[in-house]
């Protein structure tokens, strides 16, 4: 039988085959249409196969083995509805047609949608039918040759819909507008349930995800968690700019995944990583609710949407940054002002030179972390960075005394800057009094992140005579003094322990990351406020920089009045009015990144006065309630404060 000569794979399996009972029966009775037919077959090397007999059933060669997927080998002599019961409604009517007409048939991307492994697949292939004839002129079987193309049809409709997104992105003049369009054009071009982008932020101390804008198709409920599709092990894949690609298609997939994903209701998820200077950045996703598996070309498309989106968006952000440039640089310029006018106010000492001496430490230290910051694009600083950075010019030689130890914690720019100051007044009282500013002396700083959200910090020297009647006297009302306690304690909301021995002495913080707000105590009103004519005031403050915020608190107290309470968030200050109402507010025009307006129309709504104390101006837009409201701009004087208390009130 030479016509089943050969090595191949589908030779010796057509040669072993059992063909006893088969409705073909031995090859050595097999028709010379048939013999001829599947020796050309099984001696091509492009993708072949015979539909023969009445029920069409199969033989092929190695080259086309792969297409039935794992059906083969036992595809070999089954008949064809059987094979392709999946696609039998597509193919049959063609079989039809050329059995029919007697003519052969030529396919070019025909879509096939294929169910080979339990899913079904976007396929698309060329393909020819030719009639098989018996002697008699008869149509026996039919020879069948074809190859993919999926790949090329994928990749030609995902350039042409590239080419339609950046047609769109040109009309979009506001960066938010670009990026939705950008997820609802990727959804609908890869038939998504959800797409949407996460950013990269800082929470509580850790580095983490969270969700900026979703598209969600007709009828799909958008994610009510921000990473709640994202199995937890797969987060720091994509934190390393890593890929994720789940399916529950996948027979590979782990257990854990599968049961995470169907417990969520999605059966796929695809996430792209986008990185900038080596750290990613945002996260480009799509959740399928079908069981499917993302094609590599549509991998791709996702990375190029990606790459295209924040191309737009960062085009867009560069016009709307420019925009507001040169306000941003003033309102940064008298916030910074304000901090210094702030610490100028609260300095003491001994002399002038003293006082000179302390402010320009102090200064060096603030720049220190603005230039910190600066580097890191005002976005995020290591705890870690800030300790060694506020050490660094002590020298090596004390440098090699000082141990340093905690995990990686992600702080905020504002914290950055209160930190600093923190760490700043203890590495001075270190180096003036304290065990570094001996040969023997040691410093540890240890740090750790609570559960709670807090960063306890321990701050610890050894060794060495400490100065302890310096120390003491430093405690108890300098500017260090102030940070140490004030600042932690009624700002923060945290708390200050501190032991002091003949040989050493230990400081432990305890620093909430996510300062909100702290409600004073009543305090002693003096007795130039006891007349009718100057009534001491209930003043809330409502300032989210901690530093301003003690100064204006500090500057009320002064002139005898009582704070209400110091609030750095729009929800604090809100649920702080729920009750007992101030007398008058004193109102920074952005709270962490957040418009005051909602407080300013709670304090109107229950016809509590305020004062807005801001560093951008004003510009607030039409039925603003903080349009109504005296402005001070940011620094303030004592006497411009307390006149525009008095004509508000009045």
């Amino acid at each position: 039988m030479d016509f089943l000569a050969g090595t191949g794979e589908m030779a010796q399996r057509i040669r072993n085959h059992d063909w006893q009972d088969h409705p073909f029966g031995p090859p050595d009775t097999w028709p010379q249409t048939l013999r001829s037919a599947l020796s050309i077959a099984l001696n091509s090397a492009f993708p072949t196969a015979i539909y023969w007999g009445p029920e069409l059933r199969l033989l092929y060669n190695d080259a086309w083995s792969p297409i039935p997927g794992p059906r083969h080998p036992e595809a070999l002599g089954a008949r064809a509805e059987d094979v392709w019961s999946d696609i039998w409604h597509i193919i049959q009517p063609q079989f039809a047609e050329l059995i029919g007409t007697g003519q052969g048939l030529f396919l070019e991307d025909q879509l096939l949608p294929m169910r080979r492994y339990g899913f079904e697949e976007e396929t698309y292939w060329n393909y020819s039918f030719t009639p098989l004839r018996a002697e008699d002129g008869r149509i026996v079987g039919i020879f069948n040759s074809g190859s993919e193309t999926t790949e090329k049809v994928i990749q030609a409709r995902n350039a042409e819909g590239l080419v339609v997104l950046n047609q769109k992105l040109r009309d979009c003049d506001k960066a938010d507008d670009a990026l939705a369009l950008s997820l609802s054009h990727l959804g609908g071009l890869l038939n998504a349930d959800r797409v949407g982008m996460l950013d990269r932020v800082a929470q509580s101390g850790r580095e983490g995800l969270t969700l900026t804008k979703e598209w969600c198709a007709a009828g799909v409920a958008a994610t009510d968690d921000d990473l709640a599709f994202f199995p937890p092990d797969h987060v720091q894949r994509l934190m390393t700019g890593r890929v994720v690609q789940l399916s529950l298609a996948d027979p590979d997939l782990a257990a854990d995944d599968r049961d995470f994903l169907t417990r969520k209701g999605v059966s796929g998820v695809l996430a792209v990583p986008w990185t900038e200077q080596g750290q990613v950045v945002s996260v480009l996703y799509l959740h399928a609710g079908e069981a499917i598996r993302f094609h590599a070309v549509n991998v791709g498309t996702v990375e190029k949407v990606l790459e295209t989106t924040m191309f737009w968006l960062d085009r867009e952000r560069h016009r709307e940054r420019e925009k507001v440039m040169a306000a941003e640089i003033d309102h940064r310029a008298r916030n910074m002002l304000a901090v210094v006018q702030s610490i100028t106010r609260m300095a003491q000492g001994t002399d002038v030179a003293d006082i000179k001496a302390k402010l320009s430490d102090r200064f060096t230290a603030l720049s220190r972390v603005h230039s910190l910051l600066g580097r890191k694009r005002w976005i995020t600083l290591e705890f870690r960075d800030l300790v060694e950075d506020e050490l660094a010019p002590l020298g090596q030689e004390i440098s090699d005394r000082i141990t340093l130890s905690g995990p990686r914690i992600v702080l905020k720019p504002q914290q950055a800057q209160l930190f600093a100051m923190i760490l700043h007044e203890l590495t001075t009282n270190a180096m003036k009094y304290g065990s570094i500013s001996h040969d023997a002396g040691r410093l540890s700083v240890a740090w750790s992140n609570d559960t709670d959200g807090s960063i306890t910090l321990d701050w610890v020297e050894t060794g060495g005579v400490i100065g302890r009647d310096a120390e003491l006297r430093d405690s108890a009302g300098g500017f260090g003094s102030v940070l140490l306690t004030n600042l932690v304690e009624t700002q923060m909301g945290g708390s200050v322990e501190r032991v002091l021995g003949d040989h050493g002495i230990t400081y432990r913080f305890v620093l909430p990351l996510n300062r909100t707000s702290r409600v004073a105590s009543a305090r002693p009103v003096s007795e130039d406020v006891q007349n009718p004519e100057k009534r001491p005031l209930s003043v809330m403050v409502v300032e989210d920089d901690a530093i301003i915020s003690l100064d204006l608190a500090d500057l009320m107290t002064s002139e005898g009045h009582h704070v209400f309470g110091q609030f750095s968030t729009v929800t604090t200050a809100l649920d702080a009015l729920q009750g007992e109402l101030p007398d008058i507010a004193l109102l920074d025009a952005n709270l962490c990144s957040e418009s005051s307006a909602p407080v300013a129309e709670a304090l109107s709504a229950r016809r509590v006065p305020f004062i807005v104390v801001s560093g951008n101006g004003g510009g607030f837009p039409e039925g603003d309630a903080r349009t109504a409201a005296p402005l001070i701009e940011k620094p303030i004087s004592n006497a411009e404060l307390m006149s525009a208390v008095q004509h508000t009130l009045n």
